[in-house]
């Protein structure tokens, strides 16, 4: 291949790796948690709105039902919403958790996210949860393409967020603004993330660093 070609597709890849907005932050599971998943780092967020570039956005709409997600924890008297969101991307996506921002709650948590964007107080840990079909909190409930967990382009998720409720009366499909849990808040254009959250491998610097939550980089913007 000429050096030409060469140099042109490395650019190119270059800047598609710029488009997106790298994330750090990290997850543990709950004591009192639906399903345990391990410490986990953040690797990248998905949003709605124009915050986000074509290879992280996300459509999303909500409503109502009321199937619960994890039943044990489920009240009968709340409602549940049901969050329908497809992937805007050319990425297919595992791994992927629902965070609350500070003033969401909900019933079907599997564990904390904190970000290590925001200094204290607004590096606060928020509720998580994976979305999954699997274990005793299933709030996946719906994919357009294939059962597997992978969110795959073009593809249509239903998921529950069980007994959700906001303190600021916004609705769950609301994931516009960049970074998640303590660095989302007051902001009217967030209620959640959709944030990958992975395992290190076994014995990296990187599961040292979440477990021990001394993750230093930031975040580009």
């Amino acid at each position: 291949m000429p050096r030409t070609a060469i140099a042109t597709l490395t650019l190119s890849a270059l800047a598609a790796c710029a488009l997106a907005n790298p994330v750090d932050g990290r997850y543990f599971d709950r004591p009192d948690g639906c399903d345990p998943h391990g410490p986990r780092i953040a690797f990248e967020e998905l949003g709605t709105g124009p915050l986000f570039p074509f290879d992280e956005r996300i459509e999303a709409v909500s409503t109502f039902t009321q199937s619960p997600a994890c039943p044990m924890d489920d009240d009968p008297s709340m409602i549940n919403a049901l969050v329908v969101m497809t992937n805007l991307t050319t990425t297919t996506w595992r791994d992927l958790f629902y965070v609350g921002d500070i003033q969401t709650t909900f019933s079907n948590i599997d564990g904390i996210a904190s970000t290590d964007e925001a200094p204290p107080p607004g590096s606060l840990a928020t509720l998580a949860f994976r979305i999954d079909s699997v274990g005793m909190n299933r709030p996946l409930v719906f994919e357009s393409i294939v059962a597997d967990g992978l969110f795959q382009p073009g593809e249509t998720w239903h998921f529950i967020i069980q007994d959700y409720a906001n303190t600021l009366g916004l609705p769950p499909s609301l994931m516009g603004s960049l970074d998640f849990s303590g660095g989302s808040v007051g902001d009217l254009d967030s209620s959640g993330s959709i944030v990958q959250f992975l395992v290190p491998a076994p014995g990296s610097a990187g599961l040292l660093l979440a477990a021990a939550g001394l993750t230093s980089a930031r975040r580009r913007r």
